[in-house]
């Protein structure tokens, strides 16, 4: 039976002090970037149709030279294979977490 390994993401809502510091380092961009990323993607989600690719999450990334491989490879592991699954699987942990932006 093979092990499933949990989402680093997944563990966001347990998480304080030194433990929630070492989370926040370890992000392939900024804590703020994070953020603003998921705020572009509500909002060009907003009256289109996600096509089940990271269209809008790279177009962020490319416009505001982030690490497309850091944070892609990233939101994948984290359940966000394409646009629409970054706000459903990313965005309400994280915003549970650190507010609505």
């Amino acid at each position: 039976m093979p092990i499933v390994r949990k989402r680093e993401i997944e563990n966001l809502e347990q998480l304080s002090g030194e433990e929630l510091k070492a989370f926040i380092d370890s992000l392939p961009a900024g804590q703020e970037s994070i953020s603003e990323l998921l705020n572009y993607l509500e909002d060009e989600l907003f009256d289109k149709k996600c096509n089940h690719s990271l269209r809008y999450s790279m177009q962020y990334i490319m416009e505001n030279r982030l690490s497309f491989p850091k944070i892609t490879g990233w939101l994948n592991d984290n359940g966000g294979y394409c646009d629409c699954k970054v706000m459903e699987q990313i965005a309400p942990i994280w915003r549970a977490k650190f507010g609505d932006d």
